[in-house]
């Protein structure tokens, strides 16, 4: 098992690095925590978009609820998850056999993705109907969509959902687990060290306090581009 440092431990060591090179900034953690998370979650969006894994997959079972104008079945997705095709972030629906009874015991009714516009051709084909047996499943921003479970009162469904970071608050969060493949960490730092060295080499604003202005306070070395970025996950990985 991989060892997975805490938030507060790469927040504070990068905090240290970029105050070891600006000794006389005011950079704080939260500004950190915030660098943290957002290109930690683009590192791990990039993999889940390469990898075919399992590991960012988490399951949830969720309540079924009945639109009260269209009388549809939906649930509400319980986490954020990561925007991909095809709505790639709902890695699957099911609900167990008791709902069907012409599945085994060990079986489950797994919902296949559509979308509405392609929802209404499929009541035309007998093979294609949605039905308990071959439900559908649509995304409309946080809801999900069910279609062909209408009248077997399904309560309760379990669903993978390739979540993104939740952690949204420093204070309670900052001590959790950062939830990234150890081998993107060093990946991670490089681009935090890069943009804080720009974020810090900028002048602030300048006040006729007698003091001089260093034009060599800019940084010399080039930034990160995106491309350098997605080229060092590729040799990391």
């Amino acid at each position: 098992m991989n060892y997975a440092p805490t938030i507060r431990f790469v927040v504070f060591d990068l905090l240290n690095d970029l105050q070891q090179i600006y000794d006389d900034s005011k950079l704080s953690p939260f500004k950190v925590f915030f660098w943290v998370m957002t290109f930690a979650d683009r590192l791990r969006y990039q993999h889940v978009v390469k990898s075919d894994t399992g590991a960012f997959v988490y399951k949830f079972h969720v309540d079924v609820e009945v639109d009260s104008v269209t009388g549809r079945n939906f649930f509400t997705l319980p986490a954020a998850i990561y925007d991909l095709e095809n709505d790639g972030g709902v890695q699957y629906i099911t609900y167990p056999p008791e709902y069907d009874l012409s599945l085994p015991m060990f079986a489950s009714t797994s919902f296949t993705r559509t979308s509405p516009e392609k929802a209404a051709r499929l009541y035309y084909r007998s093979e294609e109907c949605p039905s308990p047996s071959n439900p559908y499943f649509y995304r409309q921003n946080e809801k999900i969509w069910l279609l062909g479970c209408e009248e077997i009162n399904l309560l309760h469904l379990e669903v993978g959902l390739k979540t993104s970071l939740a952690v949204a608050d420093p204070l309670t969060d900052i001590d959790l687990p950062l939830d990234l493949p150890v081998h993107l960490l060093p990946v991670l730092k490089r681009q935090i060290l890069d943009i804080g060295r720009f974020v810090l080499s900028i002048p602030v604003d300048r006040v006729n306090d007698g003091t001089s202005f260093d034009s060599k306070v800019m940084p010399t070395n080039k930034i990160t581009s995106v491309n350098d970025i997605d080229q060092t996950q590729q040799n990391n990985e």
